[in-house]
């Protein structure tokens, strides 16, 4: 890209000689910067996370129960945990907070396996989850939101919302759940702490381990029989979790820094003499 870039302003600086040329070089050159610099990075920025307190306590619970024909999973968790932000300026603390954590979703889609029989070994992928979550300050600011979240279903259910997936006989899942161009309200952020105008793409993903069924029958995750590679979550399941927060930029600071607001008084200080100085002369 570099090199296509410079060999066109050299093109431009012959085609059109004399003094102007240097000034049409020059700011070529500086499109072309700028160009390079807006380029938007891929990677997204990881700016908050969260593990669980009491160790592999099952704070998660995966179920499903049917009515009038139609299938529910719902994933649910509470308990306490440790939140912690990226290192981004301006927030009052940089070490994990204790934190309350809430969880709670549903979806009534079926579920894919990635072979008809949904057997061991198996991948299984369930997507149309809508609901909320949220972390709230069980720290220095006691009832403060955190981190708060909702997942919403847009068009198609059986393809948007939050996902849950699991291998069939393993003992670990992932639920996650993404913005994108078409699809921004799929899941979206709030806190007391942080602005996320701007952000971009955003993302919550959520591990959870120590999946096993509740009865217990099976120490592992199941589903029940499929009907054209389709299933759903067998029974019921707990499960151990953490998890971690990311936008394509790096959230900021919901309050001003205090050198943003020192300067801001400064100005305002600024103001206020000039605005005396003047009434003095006019009067």
């Amino acid at each position: 890209m570099r090199l296509k870039l410079l060999t066109s302003t050299l093109r431009l600086e012959k085609a059109v000689p004399g003094s102007n040329s240097r000034w049409l070089y020059l700011t070529a050159a500086v499109v072309a910067s700028a160009v390079m610099s807006a380029s938007p990075s891929i990677a997204q920025v990881t700016f908050a996370q969260f593990d669980q307190t009491n160790g592999s306590a099952q704070q998660w619970t995966l179920s499903e129960a049917t009515a009038s024909e139609i299938t529910t999973t719902t994933l649910t968790a509470s308990g306490s945990v440790e939140f912690t932000f990226g290192v981004l300026p301006g927030l009052p603390f940089t070490n994990g907070e204790p934190a309350t954590f809430t969880f709670s979703a549903t979806s009534t889609q079926s579920g894919q396996c990635n072979q008809p029989t949904c057997a061991n070994g198996n991948s299984f992928d369930q997507a149309g989850y809508s609901g909320t979550f949220s972390f709230i300050d069980a720290g220095s600011n006691p009832g403060a939101n955190l981190l708060s979240g909702t997942f919403s279903t847009t068009g198609n259910p059986s393809q948007t919302g939050g996902s849950f997936g699991a291998d069939i006989g393993a003992n670990e899942g992932t639920f996650t759940a993404s913005t994108d161009a078409t699809n921004p309200a799929q899941v979206t952020f709030t806190s007391a702490y942080l602005s996320f105008v701007g952000a971009g793409s955003e993302t919550a993903s959520f591990s959870l381990s120590s999946l096993e069924d509740a009865l217990p029958t099976n120490n592992y995750f199941v589903t029940t029989s499929t009907i054209n590679s389709q299933a759903y979550p067998a029974q019921q399941f707990t499960a151990a979790g953490d998890g971690t927060f990311s936008s394509d930029q790096a959230p900021i600071s919901a309050t001003p820094e205090p050198a943003t607001l020192g300067l801001i008084g400064c100005g305002l200080l600024g103001f206020g003499i000039f605005f005396r100085a003047t009434r003095s002369r006019i009067s």
